[in-house]
């Protein structure tokens, strides 16, 4: 899905809900181009799990360490990001702006910012029920029909008066949540690897730029034989290439036909053949390739989210629950105006954001 076409079904869907406004069946409160619903149900389940007030105050207390940890390394991160693509002129991978069909795929990028929406707002709830904190409300929040938010409203007077441990408990719980659902996706990916992964074939995932391999083998096929050995496994590959001679002929049979290359020699290692090929093991066609994707998505939101959430940012009507901690530290270590101070620094931080999305501007040179 392009950009364009993107922006197109936020149009028409906008203008189909100024019409259901007019017409008076609009249940949800409108503020410009966005849409909240309320609801109170699933505040008596999330009380159920929130009365171990025990276990979630120690689970509470680790996800402040957490919290705080995760706010240094992304903040290290945009300003290193921002540094290296302006001073240094080496652009590094930085933050994408998430939208499912755009930027990243539509079904798997939907199912991971679901389970984004919900791990985080419900670890929220838990938490501030186990902190006695009284919850208002539970709803979600459309940029028109697409899905862009969830929350878990706790009475924000009651938090107020919690004392500052107990509120960072909160503040941390969210991103706590998504780091943590992460890691279990990575750990089922690797728990289940031979399910996912045909471990009896070896496909090229790469030919290096200016390699032997460049112009005759491609992205995609699959080995066969290497000089006459039966490649059955990526061991056999490692075997065989660990057999190669520098400046020697190699016959390469693949599933597109059978190839012969000359070796260079290996900069680390100038007594071995080099090739030039990156191998990967593929995914098993079917539902495990899908559930495969699913996991990998929720693991790269989940942190993504979790860890960008945990910066100190101020974005005029809303902040992240990083600004908050930042907030209640530095009142903690008696800083004058804390709560400006920690605007000053969301707003810094925001705008170092803003330049590390967009980047140098293509007209320079």
């Amino acid at each position: 899905m392009s950009i364009l076409l993107f922006l197109g079904i936020v149009a028409i869907s906008w203008l189909f809900i100024l019409q259901l406004e007019k017409m008076g069946k609009l249940r949800a409160e409108r503020h410009a181009i966005l849409l909240i619903f309320r609801t109170g149900k699933g505040k008596g389940f999330i009380s159920w799990i929130g009365k171990y007030k025990r276990f979630w105050k120690v689970l509470g207390s680790i996800g402040i360490v957490v919290g705080i940890l995760g706010m240094m390394f992304v903040v290290f991160s945009l300003v290193y990001a921002l540094y290296s693509t302006y001073i240094l002129k080496v652009p590094v991978e930085g933050v994408t702006p998430v939208i499912p069909g755009v930027t990243i795929p539509l079904g798997y990028g939907i199912i991971g910012l679901i389970t984004v929406l919900i791990v985080h707002e419900f670890s929220h709830g838990i938490i501030a029920r186990s902190e006695d904190v009284p919850i208002k409300s539970l709803g979600a929040v459309f940029l028109t029909i697409i899905p862009i938010g969830a929350f878990v409203e706790p009475d924000e007077e009651e938090l107020k008066a919690k004392k500052r441990i107990s509120r960072m408990r909160i503040y941390s719980a969210g991103s706590f949540g998504n780091i943590l659902l992460a890691i279990f996706a990575v750990v089922l990916i690797i728990s289940f690897s031979g399910y996912f992964f045909n471990s009896s074939i070896v496909e090229i995932g790469e030919v290096i730029k200016d390699s032997p391999a460049e112009g005759v083998l491609e992205e995609g096929m699959v080995l066969e034989e290497i000089d006459g050995r039966s490649i059955s496994g990526p061991d056999d590959f490692w075997e065989a290439a660990r057999n190669l001679k520098p400046h020697t002929d190699v016959t390469i049979k693949t599933d597109r036909g059978t190839f012969t290359i000359k070796t260079s020699k290996r900069e680390d290692n100038p007594e071995r053949g080099f090739i030039g090929i990156w191998i990967i093991t593929p995914l098993n066609k079917g539902f495990p390739e899908y559930i495969f994707w699913s996991l990998r998505w929720i693991a790269l939101l989940n942190l993504g989210i979790g860890l960008i959430n945990l910066a100190p940012l101020h974005f005029g009507i809303a902040a992240t629950d990083g600004h908050h901690i930042l907030k209640d530290i530095l009142s903690k270590f008696g800083v004058k105006d804390a709560e400006k101070v920690t605007l000053a620094i969301s707003t810094t931080v925001l705008m170092v954001l803003l330049f590390a999305l967009l980047g140098p501007s293509s007209s320079a040179h």
